[in-house]
Formats: structure tokens, sequence, C-alpha cells
């Protein structure tokens, strides 16, 4: 189950745009408009305007240095006041620790940006999968889809293991891991559920015993 980001030897490297904002560039594309970040990130945001209106989580697939989060910040906050969500994907390690250190975009707690390596790593994270399974809308930003395009694919397509043996990596209790693992290997998680249903103790050490058989992330 070893789902790595392609290219993870990518450099990045920072370019001033013309309004003296930091753009980083990866293997030569810019993640960024090097005259002007804002104004570019205005664009993704009037592209985007009918979604806005009709979703307030909202899953964007690249942080690059974060102007279109930024402003759709700005836009959702303005639609819904504080009832919206945002959650940012991006697999470039060196990309998201360049962004921190610089720091030229800042969001508030309503936003979160999640990196990791490897597509399975993400889906371990325990808010980011109670997020996906409130359905959010999908905004790729276009750059960063293009460099990364393999990665989000298989985001995107990611389906969770179905039989114990593959489920095991994703459970966090160590009593739940010790019960399942005296399970048989091929049984799927879905007959799993049927016969843990009335075992509480079984329920409430893991939100897995539900989403495991649940979460899907279509194209």
């Amino acid at each position: 189950m070893n789902l790595s980001n392609e290219n993870n030897s990518s450099k990045v490297s920072i370019k001033m745009s013309k309004t003296d904002q930091p753009v980083p560039v990866v293997n030569g594309i810019h993640l960024h408009s090097i005259y002007s970040p804002e104004r570019e990130a205005d664009g993704f945001i009037s592209a985007n305007e009918s979604s806005l209106q009709s979703e307030s989580k909202i899953l964007v697939f690249g942080l690059g240095f974060g102007y279109h989060v930024l402003k759709l910040e700005a836009r959702l906050k303005a639609i819904y006041s504080d009832d919206y969500q945002i959650f940012v994907i991006e697999p470039s390690k060196e990309l998201y620790l360049k962004w921190k250190d610089l720091r030229p975009t800042t969001f508030s707690p309503k936003v979160k940006v999640v990196q990791f390596d490897d597509v399975i790593e993400f889906f371990k994270d325990r808010e980011l999968v109670e997020f996906l399974s409130c359905k959010p809308h999908v905004l790729p930003h276009p750059a960063s889809f293009q460099l990364k395009e393999t990665f989000y694919k298989s985001f995107m397509s990611f389906h969770y293991p179905t039989t114990i043996s593959e489920s095991l990596y994703f459970i966090e209790s160590e009593q739940y891991s010790n019960y399942l693992s005296s399970a048989p290997k091929e049984e799927s998680t879905e007959e799993l559920f049927k016969r843990v249903k009335g075992k509480n103790f079984l329920q409430k050490h893991d939100f897995l015993t539900l989403a495991l058989s649940e979460i899907v992330i279509e194209k």
C-alpha cells in the first residue's frame, strides 16, 4: 500500500513577483503569477463563484504560497460569516516548509493545511477524513494540480482497503488493533462492522469502524 508522491526530489526555488510577493517555482512551473499573485487569485475565485455560493466546505488541491486560499477564505467569510471550512491538500513537504518559513499568507483556524508525502497518510488524518465524509466541493489549484497530477488523481480515486489485514494500518487504538489481529484476516470491513456492532468498547475506540467501508473519494 505504498502510494508515494511522484517526484519527491523536486526542488523549490523562489522568485519575486512584480508586486514584490514571493512565488514558488518547481520544475520550471510558477505556482502563481509572476506579475500579480493576488490578481490571479481574484480570477480563481471569480471562476468558481457559483460553486462557492452553493457550498461552504471546500477541499483545495494545492497550497502554493496560499494566495488563492487567502482569497477563498475571504470570499467564504463574506458569504457564510463563520460557517465555512477549508482543507488544503499539499503533497510537497519542501514547498510546505518554505511557505511556513516565509509566511507570505496566513489563515484563520477555519483553514487547515494538511501535508504528507504519500496519499495513504492523508487518510489517517482524523479531521481530514471526517471533513471528507461531508462531501466538500473540490477546487484544484491549476498550477499545483498540473505539477502533481498523478498524486491528486491517486488521492481522488483512493479507496480504503476492504480486508481486515489491510485495514490494520489505519487503526489508532492498540486495544482495537489487538482485537482485529486475532480476527479472520480476509474478513471484509463490512462483515466486521456487522459482527462488532454491539461491542461498545470497539465502537468508542476507533471511528474507522464506520469509515473504512464508507469513505470514497470519486473523481
